[in-house]
C-alpha cells in the first residue's frame, strides 16, 4: 500500500498539463484516499493485486475527477460500495454523482407519472405546458397530447386491449433519448465536456455551426416563454387572492 500513500510515484495524466502545481498534488493525495477505500472495501478484486494496478486507478482517478468537488465523489463511492459487490468503474461513480448533482434531471417513470395524471384529470395541455420542463414539453408535443389522450382513454376503456399502454410506451419513446443525453452530458468531466464542444466546433461545417446556432436560440427562446407564462399565471395567482 505504500503507492497509495506517495502519491508523488504517480505519473502526470495528460489532463495536467496547465494546471497549477498544487492542483495536480491534491487530486491524486485525494484520489489515493479514495482508492485506498476501495482496496480495503474489495480485498479480494483483481484491480488492486499489484502496485502498478493501484498506481494506474489512483492517476486516472485524479486525472478525471480533478475539477469536481472530492466530498461528492467520496459520496458517490460510499454508496457504490454499499449496494455493489464489485468495484466501481469511474462511469459508475459519475452516474451516483450525476443523481446527486443533478435532482431537476427528472426519469422517464417521474416524467410519464405527471404527464398520465395530467391526462387522468383531463387537463388541457395549453395550460399545463408551462408548468412542465422543457424536456417533457418538447417529447409530449412530439407525440401530440390528443394522441396520448386518445391511446390512455383507450387502455381504460377496453382492458386487455392490445394497445394496453401504448401511451406511455410512445411518451417514453420521444423523452428517454432527450434524458440519456442531459444524463451523459452531465456526467462528463468540466475539462472534457469543454474540450469536446471546442473540437465539436472546430472540425465543424457550416450546416453543423448553423445548425447549433439555431437549435441554441430556439432553446433560449423556449426558456423565455416558459417563463412569461409562469410569470403570467403567477400574476393571475396574486390576483385571485387579492
Amino acid at each position: 500500500m505504500e503507492a497509495i500513500q506517495d502519491s508523488t510515484m504517480i505519473p502526470a495524466v495528460s489532463v495536467d498539463v496547465d494546471r497549477p502545481k498544487e492542483k495536480i498534488l491534491s487530486a491524486r493525495v485525494q484520489a489515493a484516499k479514495l482508492v485506498a477505500i476501495c482496496v480495503t472495501a474489495y480485498p479480494g478484486s483483481d484491480k488492486y493485486q499489484t502496485e502498478q494496478a493501484v498506481n494506474n486507478t489512483v492517476n486516472l482517478w485524479a486525472g478525471n475527477f480533478i475539477d469536481d468537488d472530492w466530498s461528492i465523489v467520496a459520496m458517490a463511492l460510499t454508496k457504490h460500495i454499499s449496494i455493489s459487490k464489485w468495484p466501481p468503474s469511474i462511469a459508475e461513480i459519475r452516474e451516483i454523482m450525476t443523481e446527486i448533482l443533478n435532482p431537476d434531471l427528472i426519469t422517464p417513470d417521474e416524467a410519464w407519472e405527471i404527464v398520465s395524471k395530467n391526462i387522468d384529470t383531463d387537463s388541457g395541455w395549453e395550460d399545463a405546458e408551462c408548468c412542465f420542463p422543457l424536456p417533457i414539453i418538447r417529447a409530449v408535443n412530439m407525440v401530440g397530447y390528443a394522441n396520448l389522450r386518445d391511446m390512455r382513454k383507450n387502455r381504460r376503456n377496453y382492458s386487455g386491449n392490445k394497445n394496453a399502454g401504448l401511451d406511455r410506451i410512445a411518451f417514453e419513446k420521444a423523452y428517454t433519448p432527450e434524458y440519456e443525453r442531459e444524463k451523459q452530458t452531465a456526467q462528463l468531466p468540466r475539462h472534457l465536456k469543454e474540450a469536446l464542444e471546442q473540437a465539436k466546433y472546430a472540425f465543424a461545417g457550416e450546416s453543423r455551426r448553423l445548425y447549433t446556432e439555431t437549435q441554441k436560440r430556439l432553446e433560449k427562446r423556449d426558456r423565455e416563454k416558459t417563463d412569461l407564462m409562469r410569470y403570467v399565471l403567477n400574476d393571475i395567482e396574486l390576483e385571485a387572492l387579492a
